[in-house]
């Protein structure tokens, strides 16, 4: 009995900082999360380094975000690199975005929604303008990510937009689409254009630090 008495003489020193170390996470968890965590990319211990958001981040944007290959976008290598990059410093301000989602064909993007879920945003997915503007009644949005051409209709998501003007909506739509002419330039009143996931991030971040930071 006499030696169980000392272990626990022993443990309560571990048991303490344990506590502490409780009480620390339980009052300071939102700083940690949104000012360490993006940060923290890799760590480590006894020679062997551990970089588990930093794969955990690739894998969501390099791996998962992959364009549809019958449309034949190559995404640089550097440029994925950037994409990769300026998302590890926010991942913050994906935590609890809703996204609305316009696409006619929604298994042809399942690569680009996956990107976004693992950055922990929401997705609301509607498969014509009408549904959109339906949720869009019922519930508050972030942005909208919107395709162009929708069966014969070659501009389905202009109409859409022409829709939010008109109800004086003011959720940031951007457009993406299969196949991108530069010099049909952006449509008026959308927030952007584009045709590689990676631009499409980049499009999400430019809207989230203009209206969360």
């Amino acid at each position: 009995m006499e030696n169980v008495y000392i272990e626990l003489v022993r443990l309560i020193p571990s048991l303490l900082w344990f506590s502490l170390t409780a009480v620390i996470l339980i009052l300071f968890y939102k700083p940690i999360r949104h000012e360490l965590l993006p940060k923290l990319t890799g760590f480590s211990f006894r020679g062997v380094k551990f970089s588990f958001l930093e794969k955990s981040i690739d894998a969501a944007i390099i791996e998962l975000a992959q364009k549809n290959p019958k449309w034949n976008v190559v995404i640089p290598a550097e440029a994925r690199e950037i994409a990769v990059s300026r998302a590890k410093k926010n991942l913050g301000l994906f935590e609890g975005v809703h996204i609305l989602w316009v696409d006619d064909e929604p298994k042809a993007c399942q690569n680009e929604r996956n990107m976004f879920i693992k950055l922990k945003a929401e997705i609301t997915v509607a498969i014509n303008t009408e549904e959109a503007l339906e949720k869009l009644s019922r519930a508050r949005y972030d942005f909208i990510i919107s395709d162009m051409a929708r069966g014969e209709e070659s501009t389905a998501g202009l109409t859409l937009l022409k829709q939010l003007q008109e109800n004086k909506d003011r959720t940031p739509l951007i457009f993406y689409i299969g196949v991108l002419n530069p010099q049909k330039g952006v449509p008026p009143f959308c927030f952007g254009i584009t045709n590689r996931p990676d631009e499409l991030l980049h499009l999400s971040l430019d809207i989230l630090e203009r209206t969360k930071n």
